[in-house]
């Protein structure tokens, strides 16, 4: 029994001790648990301050390469994180004159820590290569061979402390200047600074100063107790002094003289002494010498061309203004001083002026002010570039604020005129381009439609009117008709488009537009437009292409149209007008007479985004291919510039649009057309015809029409073809494509035909309008010019007329 309590016993006191044990695990457990959480809040501490810190961070590992980098190193690099990480090294950012520097202190660093400066300055390589100024602060992390450091981009503070160094120099230079003795002492009466007129007054140089000048070596003996009493009623901070001295010089001669003395104030406290000496043993000399600089400054001041004025700190009343500012302002000198802003400007710029002004003097600095408007007395509102400067009193208090300003006015017109000068040129330019563009792509098409309408034309002549396939004809006609019609627009744009000038009257041409289809009912899409006329009765002529400006009303009439459709008025107006003076608006309209077209509508109007682009090729709003092509206001500005005009647009969203052309006006008058001959007349008499043309389906088209007239019609598919042919055949005319490529082009051809037959008549063809050289062969005799694509009324016309002009000379010839 006694055994089994005994095993009870101990069995009970190892439960204690297991329970015991269990205990210390649990708290053991929980204390574990407690240190991961306190190392997880030190690990996001030190996470967060390494993302959130004001500078770029870095690890960078033992040769160098960065394994980490927070979010502000792509701001001062150029480089992603992701792009660097692992991946870079840190010395591909260093200048390449400050590397060898760095991995010297690196290699330094990674002997000993104290052997290399922790903070330092280099020069970063951004990824646009520009550098950057950068402080550096590095150290090897405890217990590791990595590095972390701290980037501080300090590009700005060295521009600023440079600036300072130079404002500096200046302020010394100036100080230097000065004829009157100054210097500077600390609160130990050690001579720290003097300018150059102490040196020649006391004798001495700057290296005397620099071993250490006392103060009291320039007084003498019996005035160091007065010298003593000013001292400490500055450094109590007491006002200026002005006292008299007797002084000796470093050779020992001594004279009377005046010292004006104030303490030197930094961060609040007084940290100096600053002393101005008057010698008084030539005082007379002295206060000449110093109303000769006071009339010099006055002179300076006076004839500056910048307004100069003084106010005081208090009421800011005017107490000094120069000739400049009274010019400016209006208002003579008796009228400004002791007046201020508001006796002159209205309440809200006197309060605009009174808020700087006590801005610049709380300050206490200099304030630059890029424009300030001004209200003049005779010019109008004035731009000007003031800056302002708090002028200090003898407490060392602002006391005076000192005003300098330029009218930038006419600098700021000029600037704004030279911008929409270089607008203007630019977009010319741009037109220019895509009128290039737009006439290769027009020369091209011209072949081709040449062809599709040729013998179209043909086929209608040979068919039957009864012909089931009349209809596809002529749709196949018509849509190359309309093909042609939008090649012209292309050559209207490539500045190729005006064939012929003749004289014209805009009104008329108004007339006659007004009784195409599209505008005699134009409710029928539209239901609620308008269209008025206001034409001038005495309208002056112009010289020009009807045709092109037809097309130009008619876009611009249909624009007006498309941009109400809930309604509203059209308005076309011509006038007379001469210009005394260039106008300024989306052309610069030079001086001049004119005859004004202004088409305007109450519509939609147009943003001032979409303003920048309307006159480009195929930029527009409207549904392509159901409303328009895009290239209705691109033909008004190629037709336009084509006749030497200028255009003004004003619009807004919302407020309608107006556009106002000019162009120059003749004084010749409008003479009577003549009608054209008809088929019958153009028909041939057997005449052999060279056709001369590069592509192969034009130059049988060609071929072929005559044929029908009955000419006998022979083809060359160059000028060098076409110069062979000649020096074995005869031809009474030629029909001469300008446009060749490769080899000679019209021009060079004819040249060489005249080599061969001097007497050789030709007409030249072109898909684009008259150039110069079309102009040089006529010159050499070439008759009429004919455009592409060929149809075979004008082709008729123009070889009839040509082949009578030879025949009539020749008869005119015979005795």
């Amino acid at each position: 029994m006694q055994d089994l309590l005994k095993i009870n016993q101990e069995i009970i006191r190892e439960n204690a001790l297991l329970k015991q044990r269990i205990q210390e695990l649990e708290k053991s457990e929980a204390v574990r648990k407690q240190g991961e959480e306190a190392l997880r809040a030190s690990e996001l501490r030190y996470k967060a301050i390494f993302e959130t810190t004001g500078t770029v961070m870095l690890i960078v590992e033992e040769d160098m390469t960065i394994s980490l980098a927070n979010d502000r190193f792509e701001s001062l690099t150029g480089y992603k994180r992701e792009e660097v990480e692992g991946k870079k090294k840190w010395t591909e950012f260093v200048e390449k004159n400050d590397l060898e520097k760095m991995v010297i202190r690196h290699q330094l660093r990674r002997a000993d820590p104290g052997l290399a400066a922790k903070s330092y300055e280099f020069r970063l390589v951004h990824r646009d290569g520009s550098l950057k100024n950068i402080l550096l602060t590095v150290d090897i992390i405890p217990g590791s061979k990595r590095s972390v450091a701290s980037l501080l981009d300090v590009t700005d503070r060295m521009q600023a402390e440079e600036k300072l160094r130079e404002s500096e120099r200046k302020y010394h230079e100036l100080y230097d200047f000065l004829p009157i003795p100054i210097y500077e002492m600390d609160l130990e009466a050690n001579i720290v600074s003097a300018n150059r007129a102490v040196y020649e007054t006391f004798g001495g140089t700057e290296a005397d100063l620099k071993k250490g000048f006392k103060a009291w070596q320039i007084l003498s003996p019996e005035e160091m107790d007065k010298a003593a009493q000013n001292i400490q009623r500055l450094l109590k901070g007491g006002p200026r002094r002005r006292t008299e001295y007797t002084l000796k010089r470093l050779d020992g001669s001594v004279f009377p003289a005046i010292i004006i003395s104030s303490a030197i104030r930094r961060d609040g406290k007084i940290a100096g002494i600053r002393g101005a000496v008057v010698d008084m043993t030539e005082n007379r000399h002295q206060e000449e010498e110093l109303r000769r600089v006071t009339a010099f400054l006055d002179s300076i001041v006076e004839n500056i061309p910048d307004m100069i004025f003084v106010k005081d700190a208090g009421d800011l009343r005017f107490v000094r203004f120069n000739r400049a500012g009274e010019e400016l302002l209006g208002y003579s000198r008796d009228d400004l001083l002791g007046m201020n802003d508001y006796d002159f400007f209205t309440p809200e710029q006197a309060d605009f002026f009174t808020e700087n002004d006590r801005n610049v003097l709380n300050e206490g600095r200099i304030v630059d002010i890029p424009e300030e408007p001004i209200q003049t007395r005779n010019r109008g509102e004035r731009i000007l570039h003031t800056r302002k400067v708090p002028i200090p009193g003898v407490n060392g208090e602002p006391e005076f604020l000192l005003g300098i300003s330029e009218d930038i006015t006419d600098q700021k017109q000029v600037r704004e005129a030279l911008r929409k000068s270089e607008t203007r040129l630019q977009r010319a330019e741009k037109m220019e381009a895509l009128g290039i563009l737009a006439g290769g792509v027009a020369h091209d098409l011209n072949n081709v439609l040449g062809v599709v309408v040729g013998y179209a034309e043909l086929l209608l002549s040979s068919v039957d009117k009864s012909s089931p396939i009349r209809p596809r004809l002529k749709h196949i006609m018509k849509g190359g008709e309309r093909a042609a019609a939008i090649v012209q627009d292309l050559l209207t744009l490539a500045r190729r488009g005006v064939s012929g000038r003749q004289v014209l009257n805009l009104n008329q041409i108004i007339s006659d537009v007004q009784q195409l289809p599209e505008y005699q009912n134009p409710s029928l899409h539209h239901s609620s437009v308008q269209i008025k006329t206001d034409l001038q009765a005495d309208l002056l002529n112009i010289s020009g292409s009807s045709v092109h400006l037809g097309k130009t009303i008619s876009n611009l009439v249909l624009n007006a149209i498309e941009a109400m459709p809930t309604g509203g008025t059209a308005t076309i107006k011509t006038a007379n007008q001469y210009l005394d003076k260039p106008i300024q608006g989306y052309d610069e309209v030079r001086e001049g007479d004119y005859v004004v077209l202004s088409v305007s509508d109450t519509g939609e109007g147009i943003s001032a985004a979409d303003l920048k682009h309307i006159f480009e090729p195929f930029y527009t709003k409207k549904v392509m291919g159901r409303s328009g092509t895009g290239l209705g206001l691109a033909v008004v500005w190629g037709t336009v510039k084509d006749h030497n005009g200028y255009i003004n647009v004003q619009s807004m969203g919302g407020k309608g649009s107006a556009f106002t052309l000019y162009f120059p006006v003749t004084r010749e008058s409008i003479s009577s057309e003549a009608a054209a001959p008809s088929i019958s007349e153009c028909m041939g008499k057997g005449e052999s015809i060279l056709v001369v043309d590069d592509i192969k389906e034009q130059r049988e088209l060609a071929a072929e029409m005559l044929q029908q007239l009955n000419y006998s019609a022979a083809c060359a598919s160059s000028g060098e073809e076409a110069v062979a042919y000649l020096k074995e055949h005869r031809a009474d005319l030629v029909v001469l494509d300008m446009i060749m490529d490769p080899g000679m082009d019209g021009l060079e051809t004819y040249r060489s035909i005249l080599e061969i037959h001097p007497e050789q008549r030709a007409i030249i063809v072109s898909g684009f309008s008259e150039t110069h050289r079309v102009n040089a062969a006529q010159a050499l005799g070439a008759g009429a010019y004919l455009r592409k694509p060929y149809v075979i009324e004008k082709i008729g016309q123009a070889v009839r007329k040509e082949l009578d002009r030879k025949h009539t000379a020749a008869a005119s010839a015979i005795p």
